[in-house]
């Protein structure tokens, strides 16, 4: 009888290495969780030094927070966001359906981030930290902490300078300025009538790299080993 047990136990085990080393055979990781906390990676619970692999999503709950190391590039998202990562080259794409996310990008590993039908890169692929937050259906808010985005919508294409925080509403039918809700503190940065899409500047940077809890992993140069994920 614990012959019996004892077979069937490395037989499950044979089973559920097979099924790994299968799903990412001849694939190496594309990054690696170098902060986790209330969050998870695809469906499980998410905890720094595991392996991330192209298509993987990554996730937070209310108090949750995630930070994925890529190369020398970090993404980082906040409480209540969601985002599906794959690569591209040396970088990263970011598909965000939810919440925010700080991103890093270096010219080496250059990230770009997907949202709501928009498209936002490094100007130039230049070195670039942008936080992206989906502020309502279709609204956007950007800040641009370092270097310049280009934001691109459909047919619509701006550079987005270094130093701003933008609102962007997407397809809108009415003048933003009689529904946002920024008050006094905004510059209107212009309106695209051939895809209505309205830019507005706000007053201050927003949160910075502290805030994020990024500024040590952007200042160390010495990447973090990653595991093979079991």
């Amino acid at each position: 009888m614990h012959e019996l047990r004892g077979v069937l136990v490395l037989s499950l085990c044979a089973s559920l290495c097979a099924h790994n080393l299968s799903l990412y055979a001849g694939g190496k990781p594309l990054g690696i969780l170098t902060l986790a906390y209330g969050a998870h990676l695809n469906a499980s619970e998410a905890f720094a030094g595991l392996s991330v692999f192209d298509g993987e999503r990554v996730s937070t709950d209310g108090d949750g927070k995630i930070g994925v190391r890529i190369g020398a590039s970090v993404i980082t998202l906040a409480e209540q966001s969601g985002a599906t990562l794959q690569g591209t080259g040396d970088g990263a794409h970011v598909d965000l359906d939810a919440g925010s996310a700080y991103v890093w990008s270096a010219e080496s590993n250059p990230v770009e981030v997907h949202v709501e039908g928009a498209l936002l890169r490094p100007h130039r692929a230049h070195q670039a930290q942008v936080q992206v937050l989906m502020f309502g259906p279709k609204i956007l808010q950007i800040t641009t902490r370092q270097g310049s985005v280009d934001f691109s919508y459909g047919k619509e294409f701006r550079v987005l300078p270094e130093g701003q925080t933008y609102r962007i509403y997407l397809e809108s039918e009415d003048d933003p300025r009689t529904t946002t809700d920024a008050g006094d503190d905004t510059q209107k940065a212009g309106l695209s009538t051939g895809t209505k899409v309205a830019y507005f500047i706000l007053t201050g940077a927003g949160a910075g790299l502290a805030a994020w809890g990024i500024h040590d992993l952007i200042q160390s140069h010495n990447g973090v080993e990653s595991p093979a994920k079991p």
